[in-house]
């Protein structure tokens, strides 16, 4: 997950919130560290002033903390400095990817990635997953 993750995750009817409060699955997430450089960045491509874009961050750690500190909950939460350019979603073994550009990213194409013999795509954003939590900050 990249961003804020509003709609996806950090509000109590969003998408996700749910399966991640159930405590049946394990999950990661990742979010852009709203005190960066890349933040302000990515507010100024999507139009958003950077305190408004920032503060939709904040709340977005905020409510995932309060997640992970419950009973059951596999939460494990990390901020990024980097300016974002994929969303993707990990299903067990289905990923589901999409890009930011100059436009919200919900805007974009989700794309459903399998697991194949040779799919070097599929691999690809895995191991971009497992880097990226090597190197960002876990928050919670």
């Amino acid at each position: 997950m990249a961003v804020r993750g509003l709609g996806l995750l950090a509000l109590n009817d969003s998408l996700l919130w749910p399966a991640l409060s159930s405590g049946s699955c394990r999950s990661r997430v990742f979010l852009l560290d709203p005190d960066c450089h890349a933040a302000r960045l990515r507010a100024g491509e999507i139009g958003e002033a950077p305190a408004a874009f920032t503060s939709g961050i904040r709340l977005a750690v905020e409510r995932l903390r309060e997640l992970a500190g419950q009973p059951g909950v596999d939460l494990a939460l990390y901020t990024y400095q980097a300016r974002p350019v994929w969303r993707v979603i990990g299903l067990d073994d289905t990923l589901y990817v999409s890009g930011f550009a100059s436009w919200e990213g919900h805007s974009s194409t989700m794309y459903k990635l399998l697991p194949t013999a040779a799919g070097a795509l599929h691999q690809g954003f895995r191991r971009m997953l497992d880097d990226l939590a090597a190197t960002s900050t876990r928050v919670a």
